[in-house]
C-alpha cells in the first residue's frame, strides 16, 4: 500500500533508485519496498501521460482504479500526482 511517508522517501531521491538503494535498502533503513518503488515509478509515469493529455479515457479510468487500489488515502493520491507533475 502506498502511503504519504513512502512517497516522501521516493521524493527524497527524486525517483532515483540506485541512490535510494545505496543509502537506505543496503542498510535496511527503507520504508518503501522495491515492489512499491516500482509501482510508484510506473504510476507517476502514467499520471504524466494523463496530465499531458496523451491518454485515452479508458486508460484514465483504469489508472484511476489502480491508484485507488494502491494508495491508502486521498492525501497519498494527491501527493502522488504532485510528484508526477515534477517530471524528474
Amino acid at each position: 500500500m502506498i502511503t504519504v511517508n513512502k512517497l516522501k522517501e521516493y521524493e527524497e531521491y527524486q525517483g532515483y533508485y540506485d541512490g535510494f538503494y545505496l543509502q537506505k535498502v543496503k542498510y535496511g533503513k527503507n520504508l518503501i519496498s522495491d515492489m512499491e518503488w516500482k509501482m510508484v515509478s510506473d504510476l507517476t509515469q502514467d499520471i504524466r501521460l494523463v496530465q499531458r493529455n496523451l491518454a485515452s479515457k479508458e486508460f484514465v479510468n483504469k489508472l484511476n482504479m489502480k491508484i485507488l487500489e494502491r494508495c491508502d488515502s486521498q492525501d497519498a493520491i494527491k501527493y502522488l500526482e504532485e510528484i508526477a507533475a515534477k517530471g524528474w
